[in-house]
């Protein structure tokens, strides 16, 4: 009885010992998260938020020009001038500048509709100091919801490939949003 139970047991070890085995091989054959394939995600853009001194946004609804004065205050800039709403303002530039590209991938620029870039849902060209401009197109969501496509800094001639990028969903928060969000309210006395 004895040794029936001590034949199980080495059974059972050697079967641990092989499946042990294997398992280590599959693990060594899997790509390390340093390899090639892995992508290093990317800024949207490389530049600081002190740089933007202009923001023209064509959202679905309508489209605005921002300014940023010398005193630092950011303006909606019409027949009039109309102080803008600092905080929204602020959230957009920090999305643009700290937010992070995805996958891209390079498409025939006939498939831009299949993205919603054709045309783009909403358009943002952004001015910088030294007369830098870009460019970013938002397209749909992605089919999970969890971001979105877009085009940056899409070259101005025709071409037949287009990069489509995955960008923050928080941009489309950021940026279709109702006009009277984007003005400063006025505190009631």
């Amino acid at each position: 009885m004895a040794s029936g139970i001590r034949t199980k047991t080495l059974v059972l070890l050697a079967t641990a010992a092989i499946l042990g085995g294997g398992l280590l091989l599959f693990e060594q054959q899997l790509p390390s998260p340093n390899s090639s394939d892995t992508q290093i995600k990317q800024p949207l853009f490389h530049f600081q938020e002190a740089e933007v001194v202009a923001l023209k946004i064509i959202a679905p609804d309508y489209s605005l020009n921002l300014k940023k004065l010398a005193t630092g205050n950011w303006v909606i800039d019409r027949e009039k001038q109309t102080p803008a709403e600092e905080g929204t303002v602020v959230f957009l530039l920090n999305l643009l500048t700290t937010g992070q590209r995805d996958r891209s991938l390079d498409v025939p620029t006939e498939r831009a509709r299949d993205y919603g870039l054709a045309p783009p849902l909403t358009t943002v060209d952004i001015t910088l100091k030294d007369g830098q401009q870009h460019r970013l197109h938002l397209g749909d969501t992605t089919f999970d919801g969890l971001k979105l496509y877009a085009e940056i800094d899409p070259p101005s001639e025709p071409r037949e490939k287009m990069t489509v990028t995955l960008v923050p969903l928080e941009l489309k928060n950021a940026l279709q949003r109702p006009l009277r969000e984007w003005e400063r309210q006025q505190a009631a006395n």
